[in-house]
């Protein structure tokens, strides 16, 4: 029984890991403006996501090293400096957008301005990333992040999409001078979904609950039920901003506006719904990323970490924190709307895709790791498939995110 209970609480993680600012923000942006016709995009990276959280962690669980570590020890220090400044940049823009979407949550309730409610959000997230045990910050917002499928009860509610909006899913209605930013939420989509933070704080996360050889079960388990219930919050919102944003010509320019879609069949419910929503998933999010971030410099530079240390056992480790965190807290305080910023983050992100997701080719075909648990023929070719569509978008998402404009 205790077996299993842990197996629920991977998956609900790992739902819990999947929606945030971004993903809100151009799964919203999507469907508002293209109805059902970026669907494909969120299937196409979730399938990805699918692939590479099953790799990391079973790198993870079999080498007993995290994949930071893991690139360091193969490709030397140089090479690894490469995705740290890369996922630095992103994930500080990306933690950033987390924190001010929990303040707009608080917003939503409180009618205060965000503005004044963001120091409160940073304050609370260095709370728990600094004492907060890893399991309370694993699944606690990961379960409260399950009112997600609140969005399919509104889709219900509402009926669900018309003929006219099933149609855009196969025929995107794609108007005159559109067709960039319709490109462009397709580079924003992968962006926000393959996003590497996910792949190392799963890995660090692996060894903070000290997974094996006997723990792939659970990985695989987490890895496809966890990422497929996590793009069911994706496709929703787009379904729902596509049924009630798009024939009000709405065009999701900010979190707010998508949480009018809920409030269409829930009234003031409704919208206190996507407010919880919103905190809950960008409250995970924000400590995953926080926490990816230390892990990451911690672990390629060889120094202790772990939430399970003390502070004092962990010095670097949580200097690497509040660091962080008053990265985030400045880019924040200059008052860039966080779903302007969300979108522009997962824009940094699809940018340095490649340089994060190469290392799997070799790491994860050599036995001296993994032994028999290697990567086979189809694992790779999806993987070179993979590292070609992250490098058509990193080549694309920045020219296209200045050409339209952010959306």
């Amino acid at each position: 029984m205790k077996k299993w209970f842990s197996v629920a609480l991977g998956i609900v993680t790992a739902t819990g890991g999947f929606l945030d600012a971004g993903t809100i923000a151009t799964a919203g942006e999507a469907g508002a403006r293209f109805g059902l016709g970026l669907i494909w995009a969120v299937v196409l990276a979730t399938l990805a996501i699918i692939l590479l959280v099953e790799m990391v962690g079973r790198f993870t669980a079999v080498s007993q090293k995290p994949y930071a570590a893991a690139i360091r020890e193969e490709f030397g220090f140089s090479f690894y400096l490469l995705p740290l400044i890369s996922e630095v940049i992103a994930e500080s823009l990306l933690l950033a957008a987390e924190l001010g979407g929990m303040a707009i949550a608080l917003s939503l309730f409180t009618g205060i301005s965000w503005h004044v409610l963001f120091p409160i959000t940073a304050l609370l997230v260095f709370a728990m990333a600094w004492r907060a045990p890893f399991d309370w910050i694993e699944n606690g917002p990961a379960l409260f992040g399950m009112l997600m499928f609140s969005f399919v009860a509104a889709i219900i509610a509402l009926g669900g999409p018309s003929h006219e909006s099933l149609t855009t899913l196969w025929k995107p209605e794609i108007k005159q001078g559109e067709l960039v930013t319709y490109l462009y939420l397709i580079a924003a989509t992968l962006g926000a979904t393959i996003s590497p933070y996910l792949l190392f704080f799963y890995s660090s996360g692996a060894r903070e609950e000290g997974w094996s050889g006997n723990s792939l079960f659970l990985n695989r388990l987490t890895a496809v039920l966890g990422m497929g219930f996590g793009s069911i919050g994706s496709i929703a919102i787009i379904l729902l901003c596509a049924i009630v944003l798009q024939p009000l010509h709405m065009q999701a320019t900010s979190l707010g506006e998508i949480g009018l879609a809920m409030a269409k069949p829930f009234g003031p419910i409704g919208a206190l719904l996507f407010a919880s929503v919103l905190f809950v998933t960008c409250l995970g999010a924000a400590l995953e990323c926080v926490l990816a971030l230390s892990y990451t410099v911690a672990q390629g530079f060889g120094w202790e970490w772990g939430e399970g240390k003390k502070p004092v056992e962990a010095a670097r480790f949580n200097l690497m924190i509040v660091l962080f965190l008053l990265i985030a807290f400045i880019i924040g305080m200059l008052g860039v709307d966080p779903l302007q910023l969300a979108l522009f983050a997962s824009t940094i992100i699809a940018l340095f895709l490649p340089i994060s997701l190469l290392p799997f080719l070799v790491i994860m075909n050599n036995p001296r790791y993994l032994g028999d648990k290697i990567n086979g023929r189809w694992t790779n070719t999806a993987i070179v498939g993979i590292l070609l569509i992250a490098s058509v978008v990193a080549v694309v998402s920045l020219p296209l995110e200045l050409i339209s404009g952010g959306g």
